[in-house]
């Protein structure tokens, strides 16, 4: 197992989606129809088992439970059908059913039973009886992820026990992996501020915030409540403005800064070793996660809420990987978790929005949305939201409009608006405002230079409307070279040579862009004028139809199937 320290730096910093800052598709079973498995088969136990196996491939974890429990009910003295149930429970989230099958597999001494010692260690520290837990942890072999989790838990339930030497020993085992080291600071100025001593998570604090680890927001949270403990409030806020000043968007240290203004009371991140060994397990499944572990991730996650049903990140964590998944009912489920105290309310909020309208349901999506900017007037993030699904519904002019109150209302989000120009100008040039859309990309230009989506798409609409091509071309030339694999920003640079009749050079761009990016109907198109220009008619009539085939936009059919049957004119039509 190899784990970045980068990794270990993204579970203390937050999520992606929600934190600071697919749906997918899946052929059914050989014996299912539209109206699901054919009763026929799944009433075996064959069948049923068969059937979870497939809806586990789908991540389908309530199906995949369902057909597991009905198989393991036909025949439970089955060790094999047992431990696959436990899986497929845990995978869905079922503690309590996954709890009494992990007990049943421990009682059976099933070989290879770790994760089923793993969720009795969990609720016996859920008990307070960590005697009992550290005992079930020590039954666990330190391999694959064991390796990360097993010291960090297994200091927790020795914190519980009331012993502190002894847990600072057991966290030293993270010293043999380099990426670990933060991971074993952060823990262990956490543990020794729940145990009360002082100098010691003073001490591990200011080590842990050394070096990148300064971009960890659940570190630099917890050192802050440590401070305010402290009596250092001064301190704890210059702690805090430090971190707004090199990421001011982050809405926990935002919240925390409101609450320091407000004089309201802050809470320690952790305060107990119960919920610090929540944080051992949401720490693991966010490292994990990192590594695309995803199914890993997942189990983790659940086990950290086992423990603390209230730890927002997890169920944050799990919404991500869920999406990520192609589960956009079950990562709704986990946003709408997301308590409205929550610093990460708001794009919870945001999040469910989006999913909504990707599940269809536009009129909600777009009332939230909505509702949001009107709420949070000072938030620059549900605008760019509502202008994205704007732009993804292909409505420009609302798309311009959202875009614009983002760039008047961009505050402290400063870095991103090189985006919203762009985007708008992407919005104006699809209304045909091309004065507007080459003020807007142009813009953008001189906030972001080198930006190579900026300079093919500004490059493309000049080479496309026939305007400034030498300076067209440098933009192409230079975005190839910052993207030499793009196939859209290679056939920029060969419908660019093709415009001032350089078909040699075209055809040859045009060439690569098609092997790099086979499947898009324009490149195919833009191939077949190419080939028409340099004699090769045959070619082109082949790109032609193979456009056609790839299903263009509506309004390029009729051309494409004209160029097919009459071929192109002599005379290359620069206003086309």
């Amino acid at each position: 197992m190899c784990l970045s320290s980068v990794a270990v730096l993204v579970l203390l910093t937050g999520c992606s989606a929600v934190g600071e800052g697919t749906g997918r598709d899946y052929a059914p079973l050989p014996f299912q129809d539209e109206g699901g498995v054919d009763s026929s088969v799944s009433a075996t136990l064959p069948g049923k088992y068969l059937a979870g196996r497939q809806a586990l491939r789908e991540k389908d974890t309530q199906s995949a439970t369902d057909f597991f429990d009905a198989a393991y009910s036909l025949n439970g003295q089955d060790d094999f059908l047992l431990q696959n149930t436990f899986r497929a429970a845990l995978s869905n989230g079922d503690s309590k059913r996954a709890l009494i099958l992990a007990e049943e597999i421990v009682k059976r001494n099933i070989p290879r039973n770790d994760t089923a010692q793993l969720v009795l260690a969990i609720d016996a520290i859920h008990q307070s009886r960590f005697k009992d837990a550290r005992q079930r942890v020590d039954e666990i072999k330190a391999n694959g992820f064991n390796i990360l989790l097993k010291p960090v838990l297994s200091a927790w339930i020795l914190v519980g026990e009331g012993k502190l030497p002894e847990a600072t020993k057991a966290l030293e085992q993270l010293e043999k992996y380099e990426g670990f080291k933060l991971l074993k600071s952060y823990h262990l100025a956490l543990l020794a501020h729940v145990s009360g001593q002082t100098e010691l998570a003073r001490e591990q604090y200011r080590l842990a915030l050394k070096g990148p680890s300064g971009r960890a927001v659940r570190l630099v949270q917890s050192y802050g409540t440590f401070l305010l403990e402290q009596g250092e409030k001064v301190a704890a806020r210059q702690l805090f403005e430090n971190y707004k000043k090199r990421f001011p968007l982050s809405p926990t240290i935002n919240r925390l800064l409101d609450k320091l203004e407000n004089d309201e009371s802050i809470d320690p991140l952790i305060g107990s070793p119960i919920e610090g060994a929540a944080e051992a397990l949401y720490s693991s499944a966010a490292i994990i996660g990192q590594e695309k572990a995803n199914g890993a991730a997942v189990t983790f996650a659940y086990f950290s809420l086992m423990l603390r049903p209230d730890l927002t990140v997890a169920n944050v964590l799990l919404a991500e990987i869920s999406e990520d998944r192609g589960q956009l009912e079950k990562a709704l489920g986990y946003y709408n978790k997301v308590p409205e105290h929550s610093p990460y309310y708001l794009n919870a909020k945001i999040r469910i929005a989006w999913l909504t309208y990707k599940l269809g349901d536009d009129a909600t999506a777009l009332s939230t949305l909505n509702k949001l900017t009107i709420d949070n007037p000072t938030e620059v993030e549900p605008l760019i939201v509502l202008a994205d699904l704007s732009r993804d519904r292909k409505d420009w002019q609302n798309a311009a409009a959202a875009y614009g109150k983002a760039i008047d209302n961009i505050g402290a989000a400063k870095a991103r608006l090189w985006s919203l120009h762009y985007a708008r100008g992407i919005a104006y040039e699809r209304m045909n405002k091309w004065e507007l859309a080459e003020a807007d990309l142009l813009h953008a230009l001189t906030l972001k230079p080198n930006h190579p989506q900026i300079l093919n798409y500004l490059g493309y609409s000049w080479a496309d409307r026939g305007e400034k091509l030498e300076k067209a071309k440098e933009l192409l030339i230079k975005a190839v070279s910052l993207r030499p694999r793009d196939g859209y920003i290679v056939d920029s640079l060969g419908w660019l040579y093709y415009r001032v009749q350089d078909f040699d050079n075209a055809a040859l761009q045009l060439e690569k862009a098609v092997e790099l990016q086979p499947e898009d109907p324009t490149i195919n198109d833009h191939l077949g004028d190419a080939y028409w220009r340099v004699g090769r008619q045959d070619e082109a009539r082949y790109q032609w139809q193979r456009a056609l085939w790839l299903d263009p936009e509506a309004d390029q059919i009729p051309i494409i199937q004209k160029k097919l049957n009459e071929g192109l004119a002599i005379q290359v039509d620069l206003e086309k």
